[in-house]
């Protein structure tokens, strides 16, 4: 009769009651607001951190608390990113309502997203939900992975949404007076920086859910993949991107996979980093996109016949001797190429003409291929820039001549750091 009593957990996969709360109470608003204030104090992790981070038996209530409480401060301080966003153009829609409405309708929405997320891993840290960690039975261990999987599932549109926020902000510019113009430019929801910040911990928050439940679903290495078959990487993206171009635009360019020993300047003493595969995949997935269009785009401009074919993307995959710090993929398009005043553009959260719309922006997850469109939101390359960054990595473009057996075009280099001690900042 002095023991208290062990919480029931559901079969199903939602969550009982006690995790899904509509109300948000001022206590929890008060938690909210004071953990925002401590992201100076989160762990910056690194490939090994998150290695070293297993579910093995001991001291796995600690680390599952632990983790817990980083991703409540995370979600804490992507509230207070929200605000200021909001805050940064509150004035000004005043003056141009109709897209400063929506665009404040669309923070608002990412908002409350992150107050009812920010409700799950506190009530099992301070609520009614604690009894979860202190009987860590199978049951409760599965029932605590489900909320790390519920909050990654729940922001699976946030960066659809932030940017329908942005590209509405920058309409309203149409709506202001010409005084209002520069002083609005400046407005940290139009610039770079404030938006990269809340797109780099998105992506951090949505890695430690994911690395948590493939721990729990007794992958040793979580969400990293150690000895990845880069080919088999490259070639499942390149797939995936073949159907999404002939869905598109009826016919998709061949892509020549081409390894390290093809150049006398790469190393045949190959081994692969350690990575997260989903982010490579999606970023290889949107960069070969990009080539593909390219290509087609200038083949449709010169072909001379009914019989003749898109120009080929080649992919050359290497570790060069002279840095070999960084394994580099090179995605060599045949199309028009990038000019100069266009490469900040390309890199540009939201930076899109398209009225295209993919409802299902889930970058963690497989894509439903044939549905996507070729352009979107403009936020594939950008995001997948940021994936490479995390750790060290990058995207960049340069524009190529013309070479044996290939025409100019632009080639996109992916570059995945093999430093796995590398601390991503927060």
């Amino acid at each position: 009769k002095d023991q208290k009593p062990k919480l029931k957990v559901k079969a199903n996969k939602s969550l009982s009651p006690l995790l899904n709360m509509n109300t948000f109470t001022p206590l929890i608003r008060s938690s909210l607001l004071t953990d925002a204030k401590n992201g100076s104090f989160l762990r910056r992790w690194s490939l090994r951190d998150l290695l070293d981070y297993r579910l093995d038996g001991a001291n796995d209530v600690e680390k599952t608390k632990s983790l817990l409480e980083e991703i409540k401060i995370r979600l804490a301080v992507q509230h207070g990113r929200l605000s200021s966003l909001s805050q940064s153009i509150e004035e000004y829609s005043k003056v141009a309502k109709l897209e400063g409405d929506m665009a404040q309708k669309s923070l608002k929405k990412l908002s409350q997203l992150h107050e009812n997320t920010y409700f799950l891993p506190h009530q099992i840290i301070d609520g009614d939900g604690q009894a979860l960690l202190e009987n860590f039975s199978k049951p409760n261990k599965k029932y605590v992975s489900d909320v790390f999987d519920q909050i990654m599932s729940r922001h699976g549109t946030s960066v659809e949404t932030l940017a329908d926020a942005v590209i509405h902000a920058r309409n309203m510019e149409e709506g202001l007076p010409r005084i209002l113009t520069r002083p609005f430019s400046q407005a940290a929801l139009l610039r770079n920086e404030p938006i990269e910040s809340f797109l780099h911990s998105r992506l951090l928050i949505q890695l430690l859910c994911d690395h948590y439940i493939s721990l729990n679903k007794g992958k040793i290495t979580g969400a990293v993949s150690l000895g990845a078959d880069i080919v088999d990487v490259v070639d499942d993206a390149v797939t995936e991107a073949k159907h999404v171009c002939d869905a598109n635009l009826g016919v998709a360019p061949e892509v020549h996979i081409q390894p390290d020993w093809v150049d006398d300047s790469i190393s045949k003493d190959f081994s692969p980093p350690p990575l997260i595969r989903s982010w490579l995949h999606h970023a290889i997935v949107e960069v070969v996109k990009n080539a593909m269009t390219s290509n087609v785009e200038r083949w449709n401009y010169t072909q001379q016949s009914a019989e003749s074919i898109p120009p080929s993307v080649y992919i050359i995959i290497g570790k060069k001797l002279c840095d070999p710090e960084f394994l580099r993929i090179q995605i060599i398009d045949q199309g028009t190429g990038v000019a100069d005043k266009d490469k900040g553009r390309a890199y540009g959260f939201a930076q899109t003409k398209s009225q295209k719309r993919w409802d299902r922006l889930q970058e963690q997850q497989s894509y439903a291929a044939v549905r996507q469109p070729l352009s979107s939101l403009g936020v594939g390359l950008p995001l997948s820039r940021l994936m490479m960054r995390v750790f060290g990595g990058d995207i960049y473009l340069t524009n190529h001549g013309k070479r044996t057996g290939i025409d100019s075009g632009c080639t996109a280099t992916l570059q995945i750091n093999y430093d796995e001690i590398y601390k991503a900042n927060n």
